[in-house]
């Protein structure tokens, strides 16, 4: 659809719209005094859509520790270098913060969160796959840490420290201090006692304890010895083993271990335990580049057949190790990113129409195209950007402090930074280099922060996804970096580069390297489609 002159702000996506006007009616008159009906008529739904996306009322619960996850989740990267004591801490910190606009909803619903038999208790059957998620975050936190124990201990101590946590959690629900003053110190001394009791861990006192209280704990918590991993285990290895990773320092390897492979289970094992296909998202394919000297055009080209070849032949291998397969789609975000990159957003649909033509010309049944205007309703895509930014964005003085307190953080704006630069040294000859520069960082700050926004949408729009990203991520982040190509940087793809075929393989390469190479240009279908190398080149 294109944009039109006519300005209507943004109708929201239905399920987000659903899910925060569900929340905000129950903070508002109590949960119990709320019906879905309630809900469709605030939320101007029908009854028969707000069904496709909530089941029941219950699902608006479920929705809300969803959203609380995918949050935690993407926070794992900037859990603390330090012991087992300071990441729990600050894991715990972190959701409490999440759980604050919720309080007095949680507080009023306590005894039916309580009830290991109500579909909403954290304990109930119909919660085990968010406690499995729980539990691989509290994995993270062991495995990461700098005093973490011996394997065989790892999955009890895991366990203990998640149970600690609903403690926590509960006595805040109970909290009448001033900001939650007392649970903060409550937690203090937890992490303190924690920092002392983790050294015994190595000694014949540790394992002999956690060997008493595991069985218990499995039994409350009704996950462990019932979940097999097996499948989930072996369709991460299959994903992992082509991802990009942000490395940090020598002892960082891209080649996935245990802690990568933990975060990534409970989701697969979601779909696993339903017999139902794997999705996967994917943000990409948003648009060429419009600097010249990096791409052949503005259409889709071998670049994109072979990056799209490779996602249809990443879920048929998933179908060899589990029979529903998997499914994939691709979240193009040209949309988000238009206006900042310099692309019209008619070239965005252009490169879209082609993109969808080369899905149904390669056979690939087990791809779909998302696109913005899929999940908004609107009539300006300046304002879509801009609701998305509102609703998902993050204050630009937070990212900021990341990027130059964390090393992956700041390592992923150089890329973004390094792509904007390039660009708009060619785009703008007039402006010098160092003034171009500058200018670049205050794009790429606001590029990163609409993909952070947009990912936040998705993970509302798809809360169970596996989510999958085309830039190089931190080993332990939420989103596997994906190489769709082979290429000389781990941060090209195939809308910033051209495609050069060699004597035994191809290599993805920015137009200008190609030339210069003296590959020779060759067409398909009246457009310039790929480089071919010469022998001696």
């Amino acid at each position: 659809m294109a944009a039109q002159s006519a300005s209507q702000f943004p109708v929201a996506s239905t399920r987000w719209h659903l899910l925060d006007t569900g929340l905000r009616l129950f903070e508002a008159q109590g949960y119990s005094a709320v019906s879905v009906a309630d809900i469709a008529t605030a939320a101007k739904q029908s009854l028969a859509d707000t069904y496709q996306h909530f089941g029941s009322k219950n699902d608006f619960i479920l929705g809300l520790y969803q959203r609380i996850h995918n949050d935690l989740e993407a926070s794992v990267p900037d859990l603390p270098a330090g012991s087992i004591a300071q990441r729990f801490q600050a894991l715990v910190q972190w959701k409490l913060a999440l759980l604050v606009p919720h309080y007095r909803l949680l507080r009023s619903q306590l005894a039916t969160l309580l009830d290991a038999e109500a579909p909403i208790g954290v304990l109930s059957p119909e919660t085990e796959s968010v406690r499995l998620r729980g539990l691989a975050l509290f994995e993270m936190v062991v495995r990461g840490a700098t005093d973490a124990p011996a394997e065989a201990l790892t999955a009890q101590l895991t366990q203990a420290l998640y149970a600690t946590h609903w403690g926590v959690l509960g006595l805040r629900l109970l909290d009448r201090s001033t900001d939650g003053q007392a649970t903060n110190q409550l937690l203090e001394l937890l992490s303190a006692g924690l920092a002392l009791a983790t050294p015994q861990l190595s000694t014949m006192l540790g394992p002999l304890l956690l060997g008493q209280v595991a069985p218990a704990l499995e039994q409350f918590m009704g996950v462990a010895p019932a979940v097999d991993f097996n499948v989930a285990r072996r369709i991460a290895k299959l994903l992992l083993l082509h991802r990009k990773v942000l490395l940090s320092g020598p002892d960082q390897s891209a080649v996935p271990d245990e802690q990568s492979i933990a975060l990534q289970l409970p989701k697969l094992q979601y779909y696993i335990s339903q017999n139902l296909p794997i999705h996967l998202i994917l943000p990409a394919f948003p648009a060429k580049s419009p600097n010249p000297r990096k791409v052949l055009g503005k259409l889709p080209d071998l670049g994109e057949e072979i990056a799209l070849t490779f996602l249809q032949s990443l879920c048929t291998d998933i179908r060899q190790v589990y029979a529903p397969g998997a499914r994939l789609t691709i979240c193009a975000d040209g949309r988000v990113f238009a206006d900042l990159v310099q692309v019209s957003d008619a070239d965005v649909s252009a490169y879209n129409d082609v993109l969808k033509q080369q899905l149904q010309q390669l056979g690939t049944p087990d791809l779909e195209v998302l696109n913005l205007e899929d999940l908004l309703t609107t009539t300006s895509f300046d304002e879509a950007r801009a609701w998305i930014v509102a609703q998902y964005g993050e204050p630009l003085d937070d990212l900021r402090a990341r990027v130059r307190d964390t090393e992956h953080h700041r390592a992923m704006f150089n890329g973004i930074h390094r792509f904007v630069s390039e660009d708009g040294l060619v785009l703008a000859p007039e402006k010098s280099k160092n003034r171009v520069k500058e200018e670049s960082k205050e794009v790429a700050y606001e590029v990163i922060r609409r993909s952070n926004a947009w990912t936040r949408l998705l993970a509302q729009e798809f809360p169970h996804a596996v989510r999958l990203s085309i830039h190089p991520q931190h080993p332990y982040s939420d989103k596997i970096g994906l190489r769709i190509t082979r290429a000389v940087d781990d941060w090209l793809t195939p809308w910033h580069g051209v495609v050069v075929l060699r004597n035994n393989d191809y290599v993805l390469m920015k137009r200008y390297q190609a030339e210069e190479l003296g590959a020779e240009l060759v067409e398909k279908n009246g457009r310039p489609n790929h480089f071919v190398a010469s022998p001696n080149s």
